[in-house]
């Protein structure tokens, strides 16, 4: 479930099909010609701010404590839930692009998470996890081209950009 705090959740829409998408197909084009170093181009800046929670329920609450707190006209981006139903916990996402706002927005959402849930685990990362940090390994030590760690990786991973970005089941 996505979540924006202006309406109609017009700059998720706005990056999904201006930042997001590209950023996929970058990465797809790369694999599919068989790249063995990748051009991170957005990746490299994109930045997503995490928190694990126990459920949903948590993750609204965080939500509300940040709009109390912290939220004051900035504008803010995410989601929330879990894309595996096995799971207990549900993870919410902010989405954000500068380095200088990203620590400032770890230290907030930290302060909200530990007062929801004490045993809430907060952390950062580069780009989508999902689809970045299996094949080029930890971002921490990603440069704006990376080497890929995993090129077993490249075809199942095509695989799946495929699927997401043609809408195949």
């Amino acid at each position: 479930m996505s979540f924006e705090s202006t309406a109609a959740l017009e700059n998720t829409k706005k990056d999904i099909y201006g930042k997001c998408v590209p950023c996929i197909t970058n990465l797809y084009e790369q694999l599919k010609e068989g790249k063995s170093r990748i051009r991170l181009g957005r990746a490299f800046t994109c930045w997503k701010v995490t928190a694990v929670m126990d459920d949903e329920r948590q993750c609204l609450e965080l939500l509300e404590e940040f709009e109390k707190r912290f939220l004051g006209g900035r504008r803010v981006k995410g989601r929330f839930g879990s894309a595996d139903a096995s799971k207990t916990t549900r993870v919410i996402v902010f989405n954000v692009e500068d380095e200088n706002e990203r620590q400032r927005l770890f230290q907030e959402v930290k302060t909200c998470a530990e007062s929801v849930n004490a045993h809430s685990t907060v952390s950062y990362h580069r780009a989508c996890a999902e689809l970045y940090h299996d094949l080029l390994g930890d971002w921490r030590n990603w440069k704006e081209t990376e080497t890929v760690k995993r090129p077993e990786l490249a075809g199942p991973l095509l695989e799946k950009i495929r699927k997401m970005l043609y809408w195949e089941a």
